[in-house]
Formats: structure tokens, sequence, C-alpha cells
């Protein structure tokens, strides 16, 4: 039993599917709008003879990453006449504090493991160029005499991006450097990158893809200095900076700011619409709010593949089918939050999982869910309970954006854009708190 439990719970493992996982993969996009997002990026980067610079929305926990490795897939390994590319998967989160990131801090870890992954998987070793004079201008903020020479550009910019990483002095110190001299910074990046692209056709690729994950779960907090939140300041006020890559871009943000006052100017300074990865519709629209079964049975599809893997059966994780609905239904249709609610019930009271381990679970996840919230959420939720949908205004977006990004409140496109309450705090609403006695 023991082997047992170790197995399923490490099978509901809660982070993306990578191209080595796609035996674990279940096509999401009819229960989520047949957006077809991965084809979409797909498409545009194939069509297009010059750099494209794309985003991708989306709620934390609703798929985006294991989209962005099916785009990677699709690009390097495509079907019938289409050519293939590189591709770059830039984890940002390696080099990266989600609590302070800016352009500077963007540039250095897109070239460094950019750079990393050529040399490691394709044997292009990429020449400093013009980035050795910019290396030497950081070596009193690096508290160091090491240059490129001695290093290579990875690991040289390796030892800048956890400078930045580690030391929040020396972090502003390497941005006071790096402002007057951004035009340099870039283009001592698009000669890396120009490198890179010949070295690449040399092998008979079509050009050079970077993804750059994880910039969605950067902290959106005010910048005193901006002006404005963190998020804005680096999507809107730094897109043109973002879009000067002399290769095909791809970035994931902040679901919040597609739904802002910013998305007319991010959809034209990113090319286009914003997709958006919805969650999976496993419930109608409110006010009815009845079983969805084509949703649900997707999610079943996705619980029966991870227990395949596990080598277990569903008898063995839960008590019985009601409980696996029960389930589903909690996760609102979030792929992650489904993985979460198993492995929370799993270390709860061990298997099977009954209702009573889910509401254990769920009570925790309240508890986190209710400490966020604020009055001016609940009238917001309450509206999106009773109608499906929040109308947007000045007066409200800030609220409605934190909703988005705390995942309170959950975004779907079947048939019609609609939104839910996260059915994990449906009874934190007012309407749903038992009424006081007298």
């Amino acid at each position: 039993m023991d082997d047992l439990i170790q197995r399923i719970y490490r099978a509901f493992g809660t982070g993306p599917l990578t191209p080595e996982q796609f035996d674990l993969y279940v096509d999401l996009d009819p229960v989520r709008g047949e957006q077809q997002v991965a084809q979409r990026l797909a498409e545009k980067i194939r069509l297009t003879g010059s750099p494209t610079h794309q985003v991708l929305a989306g709620h934390r926990g609703s798929g985006k990453s294991t989209e962005l490795y099916r785009l990677q897939r699709e690009l390097e390994h495509p079907s019938g006449s289409d050519k293939r590319y590189f591709v770059v998967f830039c984890k940002t989160d390696e080099d990266l504090d989600r609590n302070d990131v800016d352009f500077f801090d963007v540039l250095v870890t897109v070239v460094r493991q950019m750079a990393t992954q050529l040399k490691d998987r394709a044997g292009i070793s990429l020449k400093p160029g013009y980035f050795k004079d910019r290396f030497e201008r950081m070596k009193t903020a690096l508290a160091g005499e090491v240059t490129l020479d001695s290093l290579g550009i990875d690991v040289g910019l390796f030892k800048i991006a956890t400078t930045i990483k580690s030391s929040p002095n020396a972090r502003r110190e390497i941005r006071k450097l790096f402002e007057p001299d951004a035009g340099n910074w870039l283009h001592a990046a698009n000669d890396v990158i120009g490198q890179a692209v010949l070295g690449l056709r040399d092998k008979g690729y079509a050009g050079l893809v970077v993804i750059v994950d994880d910039l969605d779960k950067m902290v959106s907090r005010p910048d005193d200095a901006a002006g404005c939140l963190t998020t804005e300041y680096l999507f809107v006020h730094r897109a043109g900076q973002l879009t000067e890559f002399e290769c095909h871009m791809v970035y994931d943000m902040p679901i919040s700011l597609a739904f802002s006052h910013y998305e007319q100017r991010i959809k034209t300074n990113f090319g286009g619409h914003v997709p958006v990865v919805s969650m999976t519709k496993v419930m109608t629209p409110p006010p009815r709010c009845k079983p969805y079964k084509p949703g649900i049975e997707k999610f079943r599809e996705v619980i029966a593949k991870r227990l395949t893997s596990a080598g277990a059966a569903e008898s063995d994780l839960f008590a019985d089918q009601r409980v696996r609905d029960e389930l589903i239904y909690l996760s609102g249709g979030q792929p992650t939050e489904l993985m979460t609610l198993v492995r929370e019930a799993v270390v709860t009271k061990g298997l099977p999982v009954t209702s009573d381990s889910l509401r254990r679970a769920q009570t925790e996840g309240r508890k986190e869910y209710a400490r966020q919230l604020r009055e001016e959420h609940l009238p917001l939720l309450a509206e999106a309970a009773k109608t499906g949908w929040v109308k947007h205004a000045a007066a409200n977006e800030n609220a409605f954006r934190e909703l988005l990004e705390m995942r309170a409140l959950l975004q779907y496109e079947n048939d019609k854009e609609w939104y839910g309450v996260n059915p994990q705090i449906g009874d934190l609403l007012p309407s749903k708190r038992p009424a006081r006695k007298r």
C-alpha cells in the first residue's frame, strides 16, 4: 500500500507536461472553446517572413506551459512539408526573482539559456561579440574581474543572472548601468541571435524560436518609479524592447493584462489578438450551473491516464465514482488544481479518497482564498455567480484583475465567454453564508 500511494501521488504532479510526457496529454481544446493555441502560434511563425513577437495569457494552472511545450514539439517535429525550427524553451524562473522583474533581466535570461541550449543540443558555440564590452562595464557591480574570454557567453551571463536573482542591491546597480546603454545591449543580443540563426540554417533549420515561460507568475505590484504596476511596465511600457529581438519570440503573460484597458495596446505591440488559455468547462454557466458531461469526461480521461502511468486503478484512488466527479467539480476545470486536489486529499486521509478527504482538502484551499479576498471583491464574485459575467468599468478594474490573478474568478470560452466563481470559495459569498440567528 505504501508503494501504491507513493506512485499515485507522484503521478499527479502539478508541473506542465514536457514533450517527453506527452503520452499523458489529453486534448482539452473541444471543452475549452476550440482555441487551438499551439497551432495558431505556430502558423504565425511559419507564415511570416520576419521575426514574430507573440504573447499568450491564461490563468496559472490552466495549461499554458503544456500548450507552449506542444508548440515546441510541433515546430521541432513538423508534419508533412512544414519546415522544422530550433526552439529554445526559456524557463525564466531559473534566473529571475518573480518579485522583481525588468527587461534587462529578461534579456540576460533569454541569451544565456539560448546559448546553453544551442551548445548542448545543436553543437553551436556562440561568440561573445559585443557582449564582451558590455560585460566589462558590469565588473564593478558584479564584484569580480572575470571576463567572457575565460568563461564563455553562457557561463558569463549566468554570473550576471545569478547576481540579479540573489542580490537586490546588485540588481539595482546593474540596472542603473544598463538603462543608458540599453540600445547597445539589444544590439549585442541581436548580434548573438544572428550568429545562432546562421548556424541553425547550416544545420537545416528554418529559424530560431524562443519561448519565454513563467513570466505570467511575476508578482504584480506598484512600481513607484514607473508609476504603474510592474506587469504593466514590462509588457506595455517595455514592449518596444521585448519586440526588438531578431528571432521569433513567444512570451506568456499574466491573465490580468489581457483583460485590462491595456488590451488594445498589447494587441498592437505584439502582432494581433492575444490568445488566452481558458479553463475547461465542467459546469454550464450561471445561473443554471449544471454538470457539463463533455468536460467531465475529459477530466476523467486525464485522471485515467495518470492512474495508468502509476500502475493503479480508479478504485485504488477513489472510494467511488461520485467522489471522483466531486473532485472534478471542485477543480473548476483547472488542470493543475485537479492534480493539487488529488494530492491534498491523499495526504489528508490516505487511500481511497472519500468525500470527507475532499472536504478537508477544500477547507485548506478556502482558507487561502479567504485571506486574499477583500470587501470590494465580493460584489464582482456575486455578479459572476448570478449571471456568469462581470461588467467591466474603470472603478472595478483593479478588483477584477486581482480576482483573475488569484483564480477566485475563472474565465471560460465555450460557446461564449463567461466567468465562474471558483467552486472552492462559493460559500464565502454573502448569499451563500448561513443566516445569523437572532
